[in-house]
């Protein structure tokens, strides 16, 4: 199967999974085989954004035992992480040194395996909404890998959106 073919069958299934029930899940994880398949990923995880309240929540994650959804990280405990929220723009870490040069994480995130991460926003209406975030080997994750998991991610705004209330309630009782 071509990439071009991957793609869109992986547009196909974000899509299909719209209709479902038990949303945001199903949208999620329909991202995620979309992803892994056209892309490639050891970890994947949501951070749903709640710039208002200074944070942001796992809202999905294929590593459930080790990233459970629902964790909570202070945006400004994360330097990176502020800066992918400031500028919009999504973020590479190729290797080792830059996981370890932009991610107060670092040693964790380093236990994964993993030592390449893409960071890739999601937006409605000027607003980060998410961020989708991909951990593989070393090198993995090329400039390329960009516009392909941003439009993947784009494909399943519907999860974000349904999910901004829900959000915000969890994020709101999980500070508390």
């Amino acid at each position: 199967m071509t990439l071009s073919e991957k793609l869109v069958a992986g547009l196909r299934n974000i899509t299909e999974a719209h209709a479902r029930i038990d949303q945001p899940r199903s949208t999620l994880e329909a991202l995620d085989s979309a992803i892994a398949e056209v892309v490639g990923r050891t970890l994947l995880t949501v951070l749903a954004v709640h710039t208002d309240k200074g944070i942001v929540s796992r809202a999905y994650s294929n590593e459930s035992h080790s990233y459970a959804s629902g964790g909570i990280k202070r945006i400004d405990s994360a330097p990176r992480l502020q800066k992918v929220l400031a500028t919009g723009q999504p973020f590479i870490g190729r290797n080792k040194a830059d996981i370890v040069a932009n991610f107060t994480d670092a040693e964790a995130i380093l236990a994964t395996g993993c030592s390449s991460i893409l960071n890739v926003p999601v937006f409605w209406m000027g607003k980060i909404l998410a961020t989708v975030n991909l951990l593989h080997t070393e090198g993995y994750y090329q400039d390329e890998h960009v516009p392909v998991v941003r439009c993947l991610a784009q494909a399943a705004l519907p999860a974000f959106l349904y999910a901004e209330p829900v959000r915000a309630e969890s994020a709101a009782l999980n500070t508390k």
